[in-house]
């Protein structure tokens, strides 16, 4: 432990998601960099050794969906006059609960530096903490931890073979927003790709919680839809895509979004939220209309480097 390092809290795969994947990749380019840092994996039987560090460090930096985690870690900081930097890895006001709404704007009043990962939520932060700070929260993928079975490697291929186009989409879990509207628009989806007999969905679906919420209520999809229910690396599918699919009612900064458009594929997103140059926006629940007729030809291109601030995110991390 060095009071001179920052300590980083959060989770890595398993399982996998934006925020975790978003971990695994920040450790691995403050490595490449040189940057000095203490990691602890934000998980209950690491009690006592987040205990250990937390009271060790002058700085830490937190990652977690979980709104009462980054609550509790900013109070603390506050009450021990550390400083807390965290990364909000969604939308800011987005939960029905007025309660967990009023917990992320304490958040933020007692954050040094709140990261916001939009420009909506950025600018709700930057009224309540002037040193709020907008970034993306992209970064270059790690090849060698980009997995993908060989099994589901040769499906998708040979999907490929027999349908037009492919499109991809991901979840990381079944989950609904403060509207009760499933927040992925997976369901809407298959529905969708019924009348696009010549198009491939393949949906990457990590955590089973769609394919078990499906074979429970003897809901029928099409054969034109493929769904990944076991961890892997929705990277890899992508590669193997024409097309990446963003269908969600709210958002932060999507990690699959930035990885299409670092792909060079066409990304089909809901206008939910600021969305990165290159990507095709639609409103939520018109993806047929974009999709009909749409020219595959046309394709944008876009400046990958653009994509992503590598010194700018690793000089939040040297106090």
């Amino acid at each position: 432990m060095n009071k001179e390092k920052v300590l980083i809290l959060g989770k890595t795969p398993l399982p996998i998601g934006g925020v975790t994947v978003h971990v695994d990749r920040l450790l691995f380019h403050l490595k490449q960099n040189n940057i000095l840092f203490d990691f602890v994996e934000l998980i209950p039987s690491n009690f006592f050794s987040i205990l250990k560090f937390f009271f060790a460090a002058k700085s830490v930096h937190l990652h977690t969906s979980n709104v009462y985690i980054r609550f509790i870690f900013s109070f603390l900081c506050k009450c021990f006059s550390k400083r807390f930097d965290y990364t909000l890895h969604g939308d800011l006001n987005r939960y029905k609960s007025k309660f967990k709404n009023y917990l992320d704007f304490l958040t933020i009043k007692f954050s040094y530096r709140p990261i916001l990962l939009n420009s909506k939520s950025y600018f709700k932060a930057l009224s309540i903490n002037s040193n709020a700070e907008l970034i993306s929260s992209f970064l270059p993928p790690n090849l060698d931890n980009e997995v993908l079975d060989y099994q589901i490697f040769s499906t998708i291929v040979d999907l490929k073979a027999r349908f037009f186009r492919v499109f991809c989409t991901n979840a990381f879990n079944l989950a609904y927003d403060k509207d009760s509207v499933e927040i992925y628009g997976i369901f809407d989806l298959i529905d969708s790709f019924v009348v696009l007999p010549d198009f491939l969905l393949v949906v990457s679906d990590p955590s089973g919680a769609y394919s078990r919420y499906i074979n429970e209520n003897n809901i029928a999809i099409g054969n034109n839809v493929y769904f990944i229910s076991v961890p892997h690396s929705f990277y890899r599918v992508i590669e193997l895509s024409d097309v990446c699919i963003r269908n969600t009612s709210t958002d932060g900064d999507s990690l699959s979004v930035k990885e299409s458009l670092y792909l060079n594929k066409f990304t089909f997103c809901t206008d939910v939220v600021s969305r990165p140059v290159g990507c095709i926006l639609y409103s939520r629940g018109s993806f047929l209309e974009l999709v009909i007729g749409f020219d595959f030809t046309n394709r944008i291109r876009v400046d990958t480097t653009k994509l992503f601030e590598i010194q700018k995110i690793i000089q939040i991390y040297t106090i």
